[in-house]
């Protein structure tokens, strides 16, 4: 009886010291994977991978750190090795949609549309399942992809939905209306340019765009207007400096 509880004893200790160093190392590798961030946030990128891999030499299952290893990658132009670390994230944690949808800039990045499109498609199902609106800038994007290899109806229909889902969404509204542009759907564009400045009355590229079109058409007064205030908008960008 005495051995039993000796061996009982041993076992709750073994457990309890488990227990105290997994913990522990769990905590530092968390303290790792934020210390990465804080680097990375302040274009440290170098020095934010090597504590990203500290993580990961504690925990290589470490989900954030395999994430933010893989943008961090990305940022340093290093396509392959943010796949692969990406595809550590998404083995790790297959339900969590920021790697799928990081993983497809990615694959464009390789012109590897068709596997970029699908990583998109993911990301959309997870991030519609938690009513997170990060939903609509997926669809976005995956409306580029789609305009990527010539498939128009269905990059209009994506940009569509990604405006349906978050209205307030500028890049959406200026990209339907590049898409309308390039059809020389004239009067759809300048609606889509118009709601982009309606959105943000400082974006240049909404206001360019104008400018190019009403030149184009023979608008002379509305050119000249875009035209005043882009270089309104460029006078105070000088100043701000």
């Amino acid at each position: 009886m005495l051995r039993l509880s000796i061996i009982a004893r041993d076992a709750r200790l073994l457990f309890f010291l488990i227990f105290c160093v997994v913990t522990g190392c769990g905590d530092k590798a968390d303290s790792f994977n934020k210390k990465g961030i804080s680097l990375y946030n302040r274009g440290k990128y170098t020095e934010a991978m090597g504590e990203f891999k500290k993580a990961l030499e504690l925990n290589p299952h470490h989900y954030d750190a395999l994430f933010h290893l893989g943008i961090v990658y990305y940022a340093k132009g290093m396509i392959d090795e943010s796949i692969a670390e990406l595809k550590k994230a998404i083995d790790a944690a297959p339900d969590e949609p920021k790697a799928h949808y990081n993983i497809a800039f990615a694959y464009v990045a390789k012109e590897n549309v068709q596997e970029a499109l699908s990583e998109y498609q993911k990301a959309i199902e997870l991030f519609a399942a938690r009513k997170d609106k990060k939903e609509a800038e997926a669809y976005l994007y995956m409306a580029v992809a789609y305009s990527l290899i010539e498939k128009q109806e269905e990059a209009f229909a994506a940009c569509r939905k990604a405006i349906e889902i978050n209205p307030e969404l500028e890049d959406a509204h200026y990209f339907l209306g590049v898409c309308y542009f390039k059809k020389n759907m004239i009067d759809e564009a300048i609606e889509k340019f118009k709601k982009v400045i309606q959105l943000n009355p400082k974006s240049e590229k909404a206001h360019n765009l104008l400018f190019t079109i009403y030149d184009k058409i023979g608008k002379t007064e509305e050119a000249i207007e875009e035209d005043r205030i882009l270089k309104h908008i460029a006078k105070e960008r000088r100043e701000q400096r």
